[in-house]
């Protein structure tokens, strides 16, 4: 739905989702199109967040909304919309029952404020600090909260909890004055007949051609292209065409030179055209176009295909992650890989994309620990210099930490090398839970890959368990240890399934007994009996006990 907006200070809107309305006078008014049905769905939020009568209850049903209507529009939804989202989903999370632990509402605390920092940045218009204080002035927010955003961003310790809430809630009244309030006075319904769009931009335009190239090259790569001669055995058309002209107009010598000068025109373009919104969409939309990057899956670890594909695409991913894509980008995998109307050569890929984005975070927070534990015994160590902008280099001291890490630098993605500052890539137990109800032989990986990373934090015999508990539910082959196997099957009428991982990851309640009992259990409920798609065969005639007619998610 449409909805006209005045020249009031509000949020400017993307320029892809600019349009033009023709009022009775002839005269033209600036449109922006909204995720909500109509301006009475948007007072039905408002009410629900800063109403009279609002409660946790209300705020809960009003981010159930937003989600509705980041789904409508994805990451083009409104950033202040975003923005009061990822603030009032841990304040929810911040009450005198919470699970959570004054160390966990820090982290959750700080990454939230940081990406309320991230949306709105795309109407500050600019990461450079000292217009930041300007523009921040302009808007109508402390110097403080650009503080507070680099302490988070870049800082050595995470700022005390309570100073945490009180800016939570500060950036909340500032979000109702500045959006929330004005929009509720200015917005009006509009007729959609009256409405010409601007589909795409010039930015849209030349971030799609860099990626074609670049999937262009990588397929040549990967099928053993060196050059531009080489590269006519594998590409043919238009394709090859286009990627010749680029070739030749940089005057590369060789293929792989490619892949970093793109990789440098696509971060070039983000500082340049920062004042366009939710660029990160634009991005994402033309990485998920790409043809062959969404053709390659199941390699294996120890394959030299795979160390080839990971170092030719390093400097593309570290780029998406200096800019804070990565987040849109590995969601968007996800949703690929659960959907079930995509083909399943790209599910595959997305689930294996995704899996490698996992085990980059997991890398490097494996760096910081271990960097932490060596400032603890001598805190005159000297610090890995600090390059977050060079795409394409590693520090010598931050190589020699992945290293000594047990990293395998050339099959890993690399996101960071400044140890010090907090930053975290963690996931919360509620979101686990959301993808285990849709979890599929694609997405079972991730969710494996992920374990160590939610908060608060899973013990080893959890992360053992809930391994395990996957590899059952979604008939992975289990090695039963051999004496188990020779015994006989002991009388059980339990049958795993999808809520027993639920209950288990929910109430946090797996002990070593869980784990042996398991490892028989699961044994014979997978392995012992014929699966069928969702169905197990159990050795039971008692119908009323197994889940057959029932699947997991309305157990």
């Amino acid at each position: 739905m449409h909805f006209d907006k005045n020249n009031s200070a509000t949020e400017n809107p993307p320029a892809n989702d600019s349009l033009e309305t023709v009022t009775q006078e002839g005269t033209k008014r600036r449109t922006v199109v909204g995720p909500w049905k109509n301006v009475s769905e948007f007072n039905k939020v408002y009410e629900w967040l800063f109403g009279e009568n609002y409660s946790a209850a209300t705020r809960q049903q009003a981010l159930s909304q937003i989600r509705i209507w980041n789904l409508r529009r994805s990451t083009q939804c409104p950033a202040a919309v975003l923005a009061t989202a990822v603030i009032v989903e841990v304040q929810q999370k911040d009450h005198p029952e919470t699970i959570y632990s004054a160390e966990d509402l820090q982290t959750l605390y700080a990454n939230a404020f940081t990406r309320f920092f991230n949306f709105m940045s795309s109407i500050m218009q600019t990461h450079n600090m000292r217009t930041m204080y300007q523009t921040a002035k302009e808007l109508g927010l402390e110097s403080f909260v650009v503080d507070l955003r680099h302490i988070c961003a870049h800082g050595q310790v995470l700022p005390p909890l309570q100073v945490l809430r009180n800016t939570a809630e500060y950036c909340i009244v500032w979000l109702h004055d500045y959006y929330w309030r004005s929009q509720l006075d200015s917005m009006c319904d509009v007729d959609a007949t009256r409405i010409r769009r601007k589909d795409r931009t010039e930015l849209d335009d030349k971030v799609s051609a860099l990626f074609e190239l670049y999937d262009t090259a990588l397929e040549g790569h990967m099928k053993g292209a060196t050059n531009m001669k080489t590269l006519k055995r594998h590409v043919h058309g238009k394709r090859f065409h286009s990627l010749k002209e680029y070739y030749q107009q940089n005057n590369f010598e060789k293929l792989q030179d490619i892949f970093d000068h793109i990789a440098k025109e696509l971060y070039a373009l983000v500082k340049r055209d920062v004042i366009i919104k939710d660029v990160s969409t634009i991005y994402i939309g033309a990485l998920l176009r790409m043809r062959y990057f969404f053709s390659v899956s199941n390699i294996d670890d120890s394959a030299k295909e795979l160390e080839s594909l990971i170092t030719v695409n390093q400097t593309l991913f570290r780029m998406l992650a200096i800019h804070g894509f990565l987040d849109d980008l590995f969601y968007a995998l996800i949703d690929i890989a659960e959907s079930p109307i995509v083909e399943a050569n790209k599910r595959a890929s997305a689930s294996f994309w995704a899996v490698q984005i996992v085990k980059g975070f997991k890398a490097f927070r494996q760096c910081k620990q271990m960097y932490k534990a060596e400032m603890d015994e001598n805190t005159a160590i000297r610090e890995p210099s600090f390059s977050l902008n060079n795409l394409t280099e590693i520090s010598e001291g931050t190589r020699e930490l992945y290293i000594y890490s047990g990293v395998g630098m050339k099959k890993t993605l690399l996101f960071g090398d400044n140890f010090r500052r907090p930053w975290v890539w963690v996931f919360e137990r509620d979101f686990l839970e959301e993808r285990l109800e849709a979890a599929n032989e694609y997405t079972a990986p991730i969710l494996k890959g992920i374990l160590p990373l939610i908060v608060p934090e899973l013990s080893g015999t959890e992360v053992q368990t809930f391994s395990e508990l996957i590899d059952c539910y979604f008939n992975a082959n289990i090695e039963a240890d051999n004496e188990k196997s020779k015994k006989s099957p002991k009388e059980n009428n339990d049958v795993y399934t999808a809520e027993d991982l639920l209950n288990k990851l929910k109430n946090n309640e797996i002990t070593k007994m869980d784990v042996e009992e398991i490892d028989e259990d699961v044994g014979q409920n997978c392995g012992n009996f014929n699966t069928y798609g969702l169905w197990t065969e159990v050795e039971d005639d008692d119908w009323k006990s197994s889940p057959l007619g029932r699947v997991p998610w309305e157990l």
